[in-house]
Parts: C-alpha cells; sequence; structure tokens
C-alpha cells in the first residue's frame, strides 16, 4: 500500500487528494493543513497543523511514506531543509544572485532570497498533463526542462516529479540526498530548487556549521 502525504487542503491539495483517491484507491493518504476544514476530507486521515514543520517532526530518514506532495504557497523544500538543518547548522537566508536570476525565463521575485521562474508567461491550466517536448497550451516545443536548466546554472534542484494532470511529488530519500549534500558544501550561500518541466522556485540559503 502506498503512503502519500499532502501538504495543504486548499484548491491544489484537493486537487492532488481527489487525484490519487481515483488513482490509487487503495493508497493511505494524510492531508495536512493549518486552517482548512479538515472534516471535509473524508476517507483520510487529517491533520491540523504547519505543512513545513510537520513535515520535519514526522519525516525521518527512515518513514515509510512514498511521496510527499506539496501544496501549499511556499517552497516546502527550502522551509524543510532550513529547519532540519539548525539540528548542526546555523542557517539564514541569502539574496539569490542577479547573475543567476537574468540567465533564467520569466522571473517573479518573491523576496530577496525567493525566486520563481517558468518557461510561461501565462497562466497554465490545472489538468496540464506536462508532456516531455511540448507545451499543453501553444502546442510549440519546450525549452530545456526547468529543473535541468537550474541544475546548470548551479542550483541544487529536488525535481517535482507529474503524478497526475496538475499534480506533482517529491520522494523523500531525495530531500536526504539534498541535506547530506550540504555536509560537502563551503560555507558559502547556495541556491536550492525545486523545479518541474516547466517551473521552478529558488531561494537562497546559507549555512554555518555549529562549533
Amino acid at each position: 500500500m502506498k503512503k502519500i502525504w499532502i501538504l495543504g487542503g486548499g484548491r491544489f491539495g484537493r486537487l492532488a487528494l481527489k487525484h490519487t483517491a481515483r488513482h490509487l484507491p487503495r493508497a493511505e493518504i494524510t492531508v495536512i493543513d493549518k486552517s482548512e476544514k479538515l472534516e471535509k476530507f473524508s476517507g483520510v486521515e487529517a491533520v491540523r497543523g504547519d505543512g513545513v514543520s510537520w513535515l520535519v517532526q514526522h519525516l525521518s530518514r527512515d518513514s515509510d511514506v512514498d511521496l510527499i506532495i506539496p501544496a501549499i504557497p511556499v517552497h516546502v523544500v527550502a522551509g524543510w531543509l532550513k529547519l532540519v538543518a539548525t539540528r548542526k547548522y546555523k542557517v539564514s537566508s541569502a539574496t539569490v544572485p542577479e547573475s543567476f536570476v537574468a540567465e533564467l525565463p520569466n522571473v517573479m521575485v518573491g523576496g530577496d532570497s525567493t525566486v520563481y521562474v517558468s518557461h510561461a508567461d501565462f497562466l497554465c491550466p490545472d489538468n496540464c498533463g506536462e508532456p516531455e517536448k511540448f507545451c499543453t497550451v501553444t502546442g510549440k516545443p519546450r525549452s530545456e526542462d526547468m529543473f535541468s536548466l537550474l541544475e546548470s546554472a548551479g542550483a541544487l534542484v529536488i525535481r517535482s516529479h507529474q503524478l497526475y494532470p496538475g499534480v506533482g511529488g517529491i520522494y523523500p530519500k531525495d530531500l536526504w540526498v539534498l541535506y547530506d549534500r550540504i555536509a560537502g558544501l563551503p560555507a558559502e550561500p547556495i541556491l536550492v530548487a525545486t523545479a518541474c518541466r516547466c517551473h521552478g522556485v529558488v531561494d537562497g540559503l546559507l549555512f554555518i556549521p555549529r562549533t
């Protein structure tokens, strides 16, 4: 039986739940949300709480969860990494360099330490199937996959894998691989990203080992 955690019970969380319940009817699903009326999520475990904080508390290296579906308006990977890393590091946000941003398409700044990027300059449909070679809306060939583009530009990237149209998820093991990579890096700002084929979010972070 698959075990899936959905972080967020709003519009996209409900979309993720709908598709997951349909395609994996025997899956063990947990929905975490701090504000939604959780009683409407029948047939699944519903937990009231902050998604990132809950993830930090419940995700260990040997957790038997198969997939995490972020459906909240924050960069879950960066938030998780910051909280987990405080055990060994002093963690702070860092500015995403203009030289990095200049090479990316359709940039939207979300703050000094966060930028959003996209191959699309329009609002994508909720049911996009993320075809490998072309854009669902325009029918034109897509540029380089965003997860590859960001990695080539120097970011540490977690790929969001398409599960169903409009729904993507990340593998828990990828989070721990990312965490372990910090230990081998110099104590200088790094860029952490989550991306699918078309879109991505990037955060600047600084990790100073605790003495």
